[in-house]
């Protein structure tokens, strides 16, 4: 084992060995409580995040008990894996010592060697399946290897489980193949697209989840991320949204990353676009630039766009400061020599390590005094007898749950055997909270706000006539039940006081609350405005339905209009544009490319194979349309509900046929002749969105008239190639 090997794993079992030693003594935060809930409605995905955290958290629970050290004890281990591939990825991109410096910065970074590190939430797995798809990718490019993409196509996909902004992943990939001009002819590849194929066959429940349930988190996220209103820029949001990551990343070290964006970015421009196979570190640092640039730009400027118009959380960008890190390191080497470059760097770093260190020492002992940071006026005020600054302390909210849980079991031992309430709350942070240190009491949150509660608990007809204790604290302001919940009676409120180091930091209220009547609660308050879950056929076709209104509807515009009128009147009349078009380009291209070449018996023998591929592909179709019999559009919705030009359809509307036949000529020619893949794309994607805008077809009837004619062509030139090889 080499110098730099042993100090690294060195690094890590110290390291490790410290978040051990206090992952068990802190009381969860509020996001792995929630996330430890997962664990107990399992299912195919979730209102705010995909699953994956949630079985982690039940695979280690399940072992090691429902416990802060089991619940935290994933991320500890994630990270020491995720922290070997990036040590293996900046090794193979530069050298053995500039991926040491990567992993020491790694652990000096908040961010990665507290956040992701010790708290278990989604970003821990997610780092774990981007690391892994970049050292794939790496492979990929170095090697050209085509089993590597199905790795990839795995890796990624598990990297979706875990959280929707591995959306990243394929749009970095693509960055990189078009910058680089050796790589490419992967578009030309049918590799890439089985790799994207294969993430979204893992990431199918998610899909299939939120057709269940009215696309209930795919919405959330987006409004979470976009917001509800259009984009207003704001110089606040956005300044606001550069310190809090300023915060994760530590603020000197969030400067030097800054420099280390604009290096890559000014290297990967310079020196990568002429990017080769087998260059190495010394050649200019051709390989580096351009691919850590990929993978870490796209991510940095998405997430900061939208913190110009939206309030954006700074763990969201993460991935890109994971990826950033690595030309960090290198950068740190190359100016090392210079020693006000490194005093910088200690400084940084040693800075960095001890905001750490005083943030794990503050959380479990309180050392930090939050009066003098307080503007006077602000520190002299006091809510419910808790001075502001004692509320403004985030570390409080670890704090406490064990009290609270003690008093709810004492409150709960009041009430006889045949008559035990239950607990709930009008926050789904208290309510996981609770949850978590009551595991063997069941937990509702009955709030006005859509969250993931709404969704484990659909029916509340089981809570009719029975008691309820009312749980609230002083974070919330909240301690008036009566004036929602429909209780016959409220009796007296029980207060829990918390202390720490002899102060009051927080307050916790249980109230008795008697004989519920859930059928007059406010429908804001049930899942009624998610609406009800769904088969997954029926979640399908009601998706198949609003998609086709997207096309056919909001994207009507007099342009579309024009065109696709014109296309529809002579499609009407049995002249179709569209077929004439595809068959003259690839009439065209296979002559060009062949029988002007002299190589005429081939022209000839890939004709006949073409016409063979249409006539299979249009005998498949035709039966298919004959066997489902669908029904088109303007039956399903109606005459005066959806947008219709000379095309007047009403049976046999699945598969697409039109589709199907431009997707079988349009890859039966990116198979031969490749080249021209973007005018396939554009003849092949432009049938399927003109039959929906002008009310033909339904989105799952071009989707499957696609895949049928990809399938086709891929069939029949298989078939072709194997007898001419043969």
């Amino acid at each position: 084992m080499s110098k730099y090997n042993k100090l690294f794993w060195l690094l890590t079992a110290v390291t490790t060995f410290l978040r051990l030693t206090i992952i068990g003594k802190l009381g969860l935060t509020v996001d792995e409580a929630h996330y430890w809930v997962y664990s107990k409605f399992l299912d195919l995905s979730y209102y705010d995040h995909p699953p994956l955290v949630g079985y982690i958290i039940k695979f280690f629970t399940d072992i090691f008990g429902i416990n802060e050290f089991a619940v935290r004890l994933p991320s500890v281990i994630i990270f020491i894996i995720t922290s070997w591939i990036f040590y293996l990825c900046v090794k193979k991109l530069f050298n053995e010592k500039i991926a040491f410096t990567g992993a020491v910065l790694l652990n000096v970074l908040p961010v990665f060697s507290f956040l992701g590190a010790v708290v278990t939430i989604p970003d821990s797995p997610l780092s774990l399946f981007w690391m892994l798809s970049f050292y794939l990718f790496i492979n990929i490019i170095e090697t050209g290897e085509k089993k590597y993409w199905y790795l990839l196509g795995i890796a990624t996909g598990f990297a979706f489980l875990s959280k929707y902004t591995a959306v990243m992943i394929y749009p970095s990939i693509i960055l990189f193949l078009i910058c680089s001009k050796e790589h490419r002819f992967w578009f030309a590849r049918k590799e890439l697209y089985f790799a994207m194929i294969i993430s979204f066959i893992i990431f199918l429940p998610v899909v299939i989840w939120n057709m269940q349930n009215n696309w209930a988190s795919f919405g959330f996220q987006l409004q979470h991320g976009f917001g509800k209103s259009l984009p207003n820029f704001s110089f606040t949001l956005f300044g606001r949204s550069l310190g809090a990551q300023a915060g994760y990343v530590s603020p000197f070290l969030f400067i030097f990353y800054c420099y280390v964006f604009y290096i890559v970015i000014k290297d990967a421009i310079k020196k990568c676009t002429t990017y080769n196979v087998q260059c190495t570190i010394n050649d200019n640092n051709k390989k580096a630039a351009l691919l850590i640039a990929a993978f870490s730009v796209p991510v940095l400027v998405f997430f900061n766009a939208i913190a110009t118009f939206n309030e954006i959380l700074p763990h969201w960008p993460a991935m890109g400061y994971l990826m950033l890190t690595m030309y960090a390191a290198y950068l740190v080497d190359k100016f090392w020599q210079n020693s006000k470059f490194r005093k910088f760097i200690y400084f940084s770093c040693g800075f960095s390590v001890f905001l750490i260190v005083l943030l794990c020492v503050h959380c479990m002992y309180k050392i930090v005094p939050i009066e003098p940071f307080l503007p006077q006026k602000e520190a002299l005020k006091v809510e419910f007898g808790i001075p502001k600054a004692e509320i403004i302390d985030i570390s409080n909210d670890l704090f406490g749950w064990t009290e609270l849980a003690d008093k709810i079991n004492e409150v709960y031992n009041t009430y006889p055997e045949n008559n035990k309430p239950f607990l709930f709350t009008h926050k789904s942070y208290l309510a996981s909270q609770i949850y978590f240190y009551t595991p063997d009491k069941r937990v509702y949150c009955l709030s006005g706000k859509i969250d993931a509660y709404d969704l484990w608990q659909r029916d509340l007809s089981s809570l009719k006539n029975k008691d309820g204790l009312f749980i609230t604290s002083n974070v919330f302001d909240f301690a008036h039940p009566e004036k929602v919940y429909p209780f016959a009676e409220f009796e007296e409120t029980t207060e829990v006081p918390v202390y720490r180091n002899n102060k009051l930091v927080k307050k916790f209220w249980i109230t008795r609350c008697k004989c519920f009547s859930p059928e007059n609660l406010p429908a804001q308050y049930t899942a009624d405005i998610i609406g009800a879950k769904k088969t997954v056929f029926n979640g399908l076709i009601d998706t198949d339905k609003a998609v086709f209104m997207f096309f056919n509807g909001s994207l009507k515009n007099k342009f579309f209009d024009f065109v696709i009128a014109n296309i529809s009147f002579y499609d009407s009349k049995g002249f179709n544009p569209s077929f004439i078009i595809i068959v003259l380009v690839s009439l065209y291209i296979l002559r060009k490319e062949y029988y002007l070449k002299g190589d005429k018996k081939k022209f000839w023998i890939l004709l006949a194979v073409f016409v063979i591929a249409l006539l299979v592909a249009s005998g498949i179709n035709t039966y298919l349309k004959g066997l489902i019999q669908r029904s088109r559009p303007l039956t399903v919705l109606g005459d005066g509900n959806i947008n219709v030009f000379y095309e007047i359809l009403h049976a046999k509307s699945f598969p697409s046929g039109h589709t199907q036949f431009a997707f079988t000529a349009m890859f039966f020619m990116l198979l031969i002749v490749p080249k021209y893949w973007y005018l396939y794309l554009l003849l092949a994607i432009g049938t399927g969105f003109e039959r929906m805008y002008a009310g033909c077809h339904f989105p799952l009837d071009v989707l499957v008239g696609a895949i049928e004619g990809i399938f086709v062509s891929y069939i029949t030139v298989s078939i072709y190639r194997k007898i001419k090889k043969d």
